[in-house]
């Protein structure tokens, strides 16, 4: 029998040789990264642009997808469009005056456009010459019914008098209250921008001013001598 080589390597601690506890882990670890590999705990999914159509353009998918409300955008397309078409129908302040001092309730009956809450505005078209000027605000004596008065303030602008006035713009056409309210306050700023700085300028005592613009309907007439509306214009000429 031949002689051995050199002593047995020693058993392990618990009577495994060294080099096998070795293999025994490397088997192990090769399967946990074949498993890891075929069923990851998790996936990293690279984000993918939108496919594209045919030339480049968006997919009917993509295009499909409703844009973001644009107050801004939509008021100036009413601005400029919708609302200097609608400025013949307003109902001419010399008729509307002396309606509504024979009667407030019949007068917004006839003449005024109802809103949200039971508010009721009148769309109005006239002329006056200034009598009096304060701060914020031009007192004009109606032209054809110079014993009335209306009041046009010089602003700031707030409510919904400029959105809701015209009837020409509803609350269902928008995707909801809080666009609506935002394009409110995108048309009070046109009529800060567009219309008040030529008044604030121009519109001394004396003067004779042309305006288009939208009053809130009074439950009953003022006192003579006081004015019938204060006037919200969404335009206005000095002469």
């Amino acid at each position: 029998m031949a002689a051995s080589d050199g002593p047995a390597p020693a058993p392990g601690r618990h009577g495994t040789a060294p080099g096998r506890r070795w293999r025994t882990g490397l088997i192990a670890g090769g399967i946990a990264a074949v498993f890891c590999f075929v069923f990851p705990p998790f996936r990293i999914v690279p984000l993918k642009p939108a496919p594209a159509g045919p030339g480049g353009a968006p997919s009917p998918a993509a295009a499909a997808a409703p844009a973001a409300f644009d107050p801004v955008a939509a008021a100036a397309k009413f601005w400029e469009q919708e609302l200097p078409a609608a400025h013949p129908r307003a109902v001419d302040l010399a008729q509307l005056a002396p309606a509504v001092r024979a009667g407030a309730e019949a007068a917004k009956t006839r003449f005024a456009k109802a809103a949200g809450l039971g508010t009721a505005y009148y769309f109005v078209r006239g002329s006056g010459k200034v009598v009096a000027r304060e701060r914020n605000a031009l007192r004009l004596a109606i032209t054809g019914a110079e014993t009335e008065f209306v009041t046009i303030r010089l602003g700031p602008v707030f409510g919904n008098t400029a959105r809701d006035g015209t009837g020409l713009l509803d609350v269902n056409a928008f995707p909801g209250l809080q666009e609506f309210n935002a394009l409110a306050a995108a048309l009070n700023a046109l009529v800060e921008q567009r219309v008040l700085p030529a008044l604030k300028e121009k519109a001394q005592v004396g003067a004779v001013v042309s305006f288009v613009g939208c009053t809130e309907a009074p439950e009953s007439a003022a006192d003579p001598g006081e004015p019938l509306f204060t006037v919200v214009p969404v335009q206005a000429e000095v002469r």
